[in-house]
C-alpha cells in the first residue's frame, strides 16, 4: 500500500492560501475600478479586505502543524536561498499575509476600529499608537499587493512542480492552473459572502461584476487544462504513464465528474447563463440569488478537488512505480 507523505493538511493549505490569493486580488481589482473617482466596487472591494488574510493564515498554521517539529518552523526564515521553492514560498506568503492584515486593517470602519483598542489596555501605549486611519493608503497597499497574490496563487502550484521526481506534477502549467483556479476560488468566495449576507442585499451591479470575473478566470483554468492534458500525452513515457491516473486509472471519476464536471463547467454554465440576456439583448442583469450560490458553492468545490487530485495523484506518480500501478 502507497504511503502518502503529503495528506489533507497539505490539500487544506494549498487551497486556503490559494482562496486568499484570489479574495485579494479581487478586492484590490474592485478598489481599483473607478466612477467619479470612487471606487466602483466599494462593497466588494471591502468585503475581499476584510476576508483576504485569515484563510491564508489559517492554512500556514495547519502547514507549521503538519511538518511535525513546531517549534522548528522559525529556521525557515534564518536563511534566503534563490534556488528553494520552499524558502521563496516562506517568505512569499509571510510578506503577503503580512500586506493583506494590513490591507484589512485601512477598510475597518471607524467605530470597528475605535470599538477593538477600546478593548485593550491603556497600559499599551505602544499599540494604541497604531490607531490611525489608513484608508488613504488603501490603492498604495492593493497595487503593492497585486504581484504578491499573484505570487502565492502561481507557488501553491511551483511547490508541486518543483519535484521532478513526480511527474504528474512536473510542468509549469500546473502553477499556471493553480493560479487560475486561485483567482476563480477568491472571486466565488466573494461572491458568496455577498449573496449570504441577508442584512445588506446585493447589489446587481456588484454581482454582475463578479459573475463576469469568475467566468473569465474559469475559462482561463480550462484553456489550460487542456494544454496540460495534451503536454503529458506527448511527453516522455513516464509522464504519459502518470496521466494515466486521470485518464482511466483511480482519479478519473473524481477529476472528470466531480472537479471538471461539478467544479468547473457546471458554475460556468450557470453563469453564462445568468449574464446571456444582458449580454446578447441588452437587457439589464438579474442575477439570481440561489443560482450564484449554486455556482459560488461548485467553483469552491472544484478548487479543493483540484488541490485533493493533485497532491494525492502526484504522490503515486514517480518515475519507477507507474508500470507496477498499471
Amino acid at each position: 500500500m502507497h504511503e502518502f507523505n503529503w495528506g489533507l493538511l497539505i490539500v487544506i493549505y494549498l487551497f486556503l492560501g490559494g482562496l486568499s490569493a484570489g479574495l485579494f486580488f479581487a478586492a484590490g481589482l474592485a478598489n481599483y475600478l473607478e466612477v467619479d473617482g470612487q471606487p466602483a466596487y466599494p462593497r466588494i472591494a471591502r468585503m475581499g479586505a476584510l476576508l483576504a488574510p485569515w484563510p491564508v493564515a489559517f492554512g500556514s498554521a495547519l502547514l507549521i502543524l503538519d511538518l511535525g517539529t513546531m517549534h522548528r518552523f522559525y529556521k525557515l526564515f534564518l536563511h534566503f536561498r534563490w534556488e528553494s521553492p520552499m524558502s521563496i514560498g516562506t517568505w512569499l506568503l509571510t510578506l503577503f499575509t503580512a500586506l493583506a492584515f494590513v490591507y484589512c486593517y485601512a477598510w475597518l470602519p471607524e467605530d470597528w476600529r475605535q470599538k477593538l483598542f477600546s478593548r485593550l489596555p491603556t497600559t499599551w501605549k505602544l499599540i494604541h499608537h497604531l490607531n490611525v486611519d489608513l484608508s488613504a493608503y488603501r490603492k498604495t497597499f492593493a497595487m503593492i499587493g497585486f504581484p504578491l497574490s499573484i505570487g502565492v496563487g502561481i507557488y501553491t502550484g511551483v511547490l508541486l512542480g518543483a519535484v521532478s521526481a513526480r511527474p504528474f506534477w512536473n510542468t509549469n502549467l500546473v502553477a499556471q492552473m493553480f493560479l487560475f483556479s486561485a483567482l476563480s476560488s477568491g472571486t466565488a468566495a466573494l461572491l458568496l459572502a455577498l449573496v449570504l449576507d441577508r442584512r445588506n442585499p446585493v447589489e446587481q451591479r456588484d454581482l454582475k461584476f463578479l459573475v463576469w470575473l469568475d467566468v473569465i478566470f474559469i475559462s482561463l483554468e480550462l484553456f489550460i487544462i487542456l494544454p496540460y492534458l495534451i503536454h503529458g500525452s506527448l511527453s516522455v513515457l513516464a509522464v504519459k504513464q502518470a496521466l494515466w491516473l486521470i485518464l482511466g486509472g483511480p482519479y478519473t471519476l473524481v477529476f472528470w465528474v466531480f472537479f471538471l464536471g461539478f467544479g468547473l463547467l457546471v458554475p460556468l454554465g450557470i453563469e453564462v447563463y445568468e449574464l446571456a440576456p444582458s449580454l446578447l439583448k441588452g437587457k439589464a442583469f438579474h442575477g439570481d440569488r440561489n443560482l450564484a450560490l449554486a455556482a459560488s458553492a461548485l467553483v469552491l468545490f472544484g478548487g479543493f478537488l483540484l488541490r485533493y487530485i493533485f497532491v494525492y495523484a502526484g504522490q503515486l506518480s514517480s518515475f519507477h512505480r507507474m508500470g507496477m500501478l498499471r
